[in-house]
């Protein structure tokens, strides 16, 4: 099994726009804690080849220990813009606040096109950790991308999860779409009846492309969702499940050639669950949430 980091503090943040970014923080609510590292990678960062963030997501004790199994082993985004001969994980942090225990706003200025330079588009992250009862729990990640060019651009987004249920070796994926929320689940095939599973959901914008299959680090794995992006070409998602059943896996959703018109912006949301699956439209809303989801309506 994977090392599990220990859980971050988070540090730095005030009320407002910090001048200098976080690299790591940690959300609280109720019995839970969602923490990630190196969220301000920089240069290397950007090619993908320090895989995806180190997170973690768990039960947590009152010394802050996580004191189940921890759910979550890497999550992070990806892009790719028109000109782009590859994808890129987002790494230049330009701001970063908290909005309380449970959450915080980051932000991005990417470049478009393969220049290292020019920072034409902006990702903006809103991460809220929301314990649902007191086995299960969600982190919503609100997204947009503004283009800040003169003309309209076609970008390619990616979510990247890897998840271990247990152990990480016994884990089975599975791909779930329609009735407006596209999912990724992981289960514990050892033992499926201890209700233990994680989930990566999207919603708002549905994504267009999925993949699940082994995790690995290796650029020139030919079935990694991890390897589609940090190897050194341009990938779409297949739609595809390579893990074949017990596994350690992983997987990506990816929004394929959204066209943003120059000035303009679009939006959507990735929903993290702990032994949680986003509602559906119609359902019981997302608790504490709907007014996000309603902001990013209207913007999307």
């Amino acid at each position: 099994m994977k090392t599990v980091i220990a859980a971050l503090a988070l540090s730095g943040l005030a009320a407002s726009a910090a001048s200098a970014q976080v690299n790591t923080f940690t959300l609280n609510d109720g019995l839970f804690r969602y923490s990630v590292g190196a969220v301000n990678g920089g240069a290397t960062a950007r090619t993908g080849t320090g895989a995806g963030l180190s997170t973690n997501f768990g039960l947590a004790s009152g010394t802050g220990a996580l004191v189940t199994a921890d759910q979550l082993y890497q999550h992070h985004f990806w892009y790719r813009s028109a000109g782009d001969t590859r994808e890129f994980a987002l790494s230049n942090m330009t701001a970063s606040f908290a909005l309380g225990g449970n959450s915080i706003f980051t932000r991005y200025v990417e470049p478009i096109g393969g220049s290292t330079t020019a920072g034409t588009l902006t990702f903006e992250l809103t991460y809220t950790l929301n314990q649902i009862t007191s086995t299960s729990a969600a982190v919503t990640i609100n997204w947009s991308i503004v283009n800040n060019s003169n003309s309209s651009q076609t970008v390619n987004f990616f979510s990247y999860a890897d998840s271990d249920i247990a152990s990480a070796g016994n884990d089975s994926g599975s791909y779930t779409s329609g009735s407006g929320v596209n999912f990724y689940r992981n289960d514990d095939v050892v033992s499926p009846g201890n209700g233990s599973f994680f989930t990566m959901g999207a919603d708002l914008r549905l994504n267009n492309n999925w993949n699940i299959g082994p995790y690995s680090t290796s650029a020139t794995s030919t079935t990694s969702p991890l390897a589609f992006l940090i190897n050194s070409s341009v990938n779409n998602l297949t739609n595809f499940d390579s893990a074949a059943g017990a596994a350690d896996n992983c997987a990506a959703l990816q929004w394929q050639d959204m066209v943003i018109d120059a000035g303009g912006t679009v939006g959507g949301r990735v929903t993290l669950g702990y032994n949680y699956v986003v509602p559906t439209p119609g359902a019981a809303a997302l608790l504490g949430l709907g007014g996000l989801a309603a902001f990013r309506r209207r913007r999307a």
